[in-house]
């Protein structure tokens, strides 16, 4: 025994220089290896970012806003700005109510803030326009993809997660609202690293608890962009459960993780009942929705939305890559290099399917944009579908194909709406409009025209009334409720006078099927007014408007609006603002 074992010593020894000199190719292998992977990564990341550069080629970024809640989300951002800037922390709720008197298009409040917060340093920086705002979406759009792409990872090869990635952030809908000024990118940014911060805590056997918070975290702020993102921790709790069991339940981590994201909750749910009960009022019952949440079409309305927002390959792709993913056998074939889907990954994407439709579909208030958040597991069982094929030369070409066909229905089909004009309204009212003087919008786009007014730093004295606002009180939206103030002529005549109107842009027509508004266009036409310029507003959807009319004031008061009374029907109250 003795003599093996001083043979083996010298054997090895007589080895050892060759051995190391293994080791040490060994070790150069896996940090090259190491390198390739992270310059594979990096090239992944720079990919996707260019892909979202080349989408936002497509977006308008010169204040041709289309959707009205554009130019809102914009506008609060600027308000917080001008907030910190100003720093009136004695009184920030008068200098809340002075701001909404002088552009009265602001929303703050009324949506979770998260988005405004992180806009606010970039209009600091570069300046108020439609542009910088775009820019803090597009960035957000650009972590949507990398999120994506860490989520899609969890199965998928490395390129093929890419090819995942970038089929979800071409999508129509997603692409269509996500290059405008709208919360469902920001919020989907968070959601979608949530889910796959949630997916590696999952995956490396519930080990590593700070995946947990940081998917809990994500979340939250996934809500203090849009409320509507939150569904999410039904699937996270339901699939921990399956998984789990009993033993979820007595997790310490877990229930922490859920106080901690209950207790952040409590002030976007004080504001959300404060401020937000338009939106409570949408979710639970409209006047004017598209179907009832009582019927069967209700119930259907998201899934006839389905070819539309994913385009007709990616939805016959996603839907037989679903019912796949249900059939034990082809789960578990997986070709190399990815992770086969176990029945918990499944039981995920099904409960974040099934959660996001159910809790979308029992809102009353129905627009396809609303169910982006639902449609990342379709394009994830759509690419382990194509995964699955025997060669590997086809599943690559089924990628390419599937991608290059979402990509030409996003390009053909889909296009950025815009309505143009409004810009070129505010410069001409900039460069005319006396000093400490009120522009008058009459109207259906207000939101554009008071933001691109707001875009004018050296036109910070000027005040934009809106006709709405003093003909009429409308709550939230015509279909919802309209109320005609009784305004004679003369008294619309006295009040644009006492206002101080200098300039006043009109879109011809607007809402004239009401007496007041008839008795408005009425007043314009008296002797008082004259027409200086006729703005065409060019478009590329069904606009309400065919121009703009810009009406001066041939006298003026000259004296500054002073303190009037605003009713605001968004949020149940009135106020006394202006200075």
């Amino acid at each position: 025994m003795s003599t093996v074992h001083n043979h083996r010593s010298a054997a090895g020894g007589a080895a050892g220089p060759g051995r190391a000199a293994a080791q040490a190719d060994v070790a150069h292998g896996v940090r090259a290896q190491g390198a390739t992977a992270r310059g594979t990564y990096w090239l992944i990341h720079l990919a996707l970012a260019a892909l979202v550069g080349l989408l936002f080629l497509g977006a308008h970024a010169d204040g041709s806003y289309w959707w009205s809640d554009a130019p809102r989300h914009a506008l609060n951002g600027v308000f917080v700005k001008d907030l910190v800037a100003a720093a009136p922390w004695s009184d920030p709720s008068r200098y809340a109510y002075d701001y909404y008197a002088q552009y009265p298009a602001l929303t703050i409040l009324f949506y979770p803030p998260l988005f405004y917060a992180i806009s606010a340093p970039f209009y600091a920086l570069f300046g108020v326009s439609e542009g910088t705002a775009l820019l803090v979406v597009a960035l957000h759009y650009v972590a949507f993809a990398w999120g994506a792409w860490a989520l899609f990872r969890c199965w998928l090869p490395a390129w093929p997660a890419a090819a995942a990635a970038a089929m979800l952030a071409l999508l129509p809908e997603i692409a269509f609202w996500g290059r405008q000024v709208m919360l469902e990118l920001p919020s989907l940014a968070f959601f979608i690293w949530s889910a796959a911060l949630f997916t590696r805590y999952r995956h490396t056997g519930y080990q590593r608890p700070l995946l947990l918070y940081g998917a809990a975290a994500l979340l939250l702020l996934a809500m203090y962009t849009k409320l509507t993102a939150g569904f999410l921790a039904l699937a996270f709790a339901g699939t921990l459960l399956y998984e789990r069991r009993a033993e979820a339940l007595k997790d310490r981590h877990v229930w922490l993780a859920a106080l901690v994201a209950c207790i952040g909750l409590i002030p976007l749910l004080v504001l959300t009942v404060k401020f937000g009960q338009a939106n409570i009022q949408s979710a639970s019952g409209i006047n004017d929705s598209l179907v009832s949440r009582r019927s069967l079409a209700g119930w259907l309305w998201y899934l006839r939305q389905f070819p539309g927002q994913l385009g007709w390959a990616m939805l016959a792709a996603g839907a037989a890559g679903l019912l796949a993913a249900a059939v034990p056998a082809l789960r578990r074939r997986s070709p190399d290099g990815m992770a086969a889907p176990n029945q918990g990954d499944s039981v995920f994407w099904l409960l974040w399917l099934v959660a996001g439709y159910l809790f979308f579909s029992a809102i009353d208030l129905k627009e396809a944009r609303h169910s982006v958040f639902i449609l990342p597991p379709v394009v994830l069982a759509a690419a382990l579908l194509l995964m699955r094929l025997p060669q590997p030369r086809w599943r690559g070409a089924a990628l390419a194909a599937l991608t290059a066909a979402v990509a030409l229905q996003t390009v053909l089909m889909r296009p950025v709406a815009y309505v143009g004009g409004y810009a070129e309204a505010a410069r001409l009212v900039a460069e005319k409009a006396p000093k400490d003087s009120s522009v008058l919008f009459s109207g259906y786009r207000d939101g554009s025209f008071v933001f691109n007014m707001r875009t004018h730093e050296e036109r910070r004295d000027l005040t934009v009334v809106r006709a709405d606002k003093m003909l009429l009180n409308v709550a939230v939206r015509r279909e919802l409720g309209v109320k005609e103030h009784d305004l004679s002529e003369a008294d619309i005549l006295s009040q644009i006078n006492a206002l101080n109107v200098s300039y006043l842009v009109v879109q011809p027509g607007f809402w004239n099927d009401l007496a007041v508004m008839q008795r408005f266009e009425r007043v314009l036409a008296a002797g008082q007014f004259e027409v200086v310029a006729r703005i065409p507003t060019p478009n590329n959807v069904r606009a309400y408007e065919k121009e703009l009319v810009i009406y001066r004031n041939k006298a003026p008061s000259g004296r500054r609006a002073g303190p009037r009374q605003l009713d605001l029907p968004i949020i149940n109250r009135s106020i006394n603002a202006g200075n």
